[in-house]
């Protein structure tokens, strides 16, 4: 079974790969008429759940070792 963590991550990394210019959080930040529109701080807001979700996992996961083999 997939920890719910690693499903979160999954979903952080896609939201970040999807803001680009014209998406919401790929924009600056701004005010209209009073209204604030704070796109960078969705952004960190972001990257800091990434980085406390990959320091949660690092202490509940076991460490893992890949090994792979080259073709040739």
């Amino acid at each position: 079974m997939s920890h719910p963590l690693l499903q979160r991550r999954a979903a952080i990394w896609a939201e970040l790969a999807r803001l680009v210019a014209g998406e919401p959080g790929g924009q600056p930040s701004y005010t209209i008429d009073g209204q604030q529109v704070d796109h960078t701080a969705y952004r960190l807001s972001l990257y800091t759940e990434l980085q406390q979700i990959q320091q949660v996992l690092a202490r509940e996961l076991p460490p893992r070792e890949d090994l792979t083999q080259a073709a040739g």
